[in-house]
């Protein structure tokens, strides 16, 4: 009984940590942060290492109420993390045109789909995506620029799609993963978290597995031509460097 009481525990506890780090769409996001910034402009909204959604979007209204001119809302889903008036640091963002929400038709889910078979069409791989939403400068358009980054935390590609209509601003570009195949020629490996294909696992343990052998058989070939005059075991150090 009390080991199904642990099991029930730890099951509860994983459930509350996925949930907490899903921090909704942006749209979920973007009603929540109104509710406590009525009388602002939505100029910005940003969300990090979303896999696929980030935990927590930052949302940035221009507000002539608020000191420095902004006001930014953190939010997760429907709860607002945090709110404040910042002074330093938004002299750019203060400048940015408001975004027109009546043209706000994509949301970050759609955006995401779109980055996601972006990749998998050209073969690059990645782990999560920051999101930025804002209205270009020129035709005050919103837009969602999506940047791609692997496990390592390297960018890996960059692509904006309108917010209007879901159209492709900015196609992906990147570099495709290279894919490994074994000497049966079969290619398949494990899958990063979202989009493209890692190196083959088992290359990868075959090689490992190659090189330490080499180095253990060289040892043992030095030991007995230092003993015996000869060497009949493992590759000679001159072979290395052939």
């Amino acid at each position: 009984m009390l080991r199904s009481l642990v099991i029930l525990s730890v099951f509860a506890m994983s459930l509350v940590s996925l949930s907490a780090a899903d921090g909704g769409n942006a749209f979920t996001a973007l009603r929540t942060a109104q509710k406590v910034a009525p009388s602002g402009s939505l100029v910005q909204m940003t969300g990090t290492r979303g896999e696929p959604r980030p935990s927590e979007w930052t949302v940035l209204f221009s507000d002539s109420q608020a000191r420095g001119g902004i006001r930014e809302v953190v939010v997760s889903g429907d709860v607002v993390v945090s709110q404040r008036t910042p002074l330093r640091g938004v002299s750019g963002v203060s400048s940015l045109p408001p975004v027109k929400l009546t043209q706000l038709n994509t949301d970050s889910d759609a955006a995401f789909n779109i980055a996601n078979q972006q990749a998998r069409n050209q073969g690059i791989g990645f782990n999560w995506i920051d999101y930025s939403l804002q209205s270009e400068n020129v035709s005050g358009a919103p837009v969602w620029t999506l940047k791609l980054f692997d496990h390592m935390g390297a960018p890996v590609g960059t692509l904006k799609v309108s917010a209007q209509d879901g159209s492709v601003i900015q196609p992906l570009e990147g570099t495709p993963v290279v894919r490994h195949s074994s000497q049966d020629g079969d290619s398949n490996g494990p899958t990063r978290r979202l989009g493209g294909v890692l190196g083959t696992a088992t290359g990868i343990v075959e090689r490992t597995a190659n090189n330490v052998k080499n180095v253990t058989l060289r040892t043992v070939g030095t030991v007995q031509e230092v003993l015996t005059g000869e060497r009949t075991i493992g590759p000679k150090d001159d072979d290395d460097n052939n």
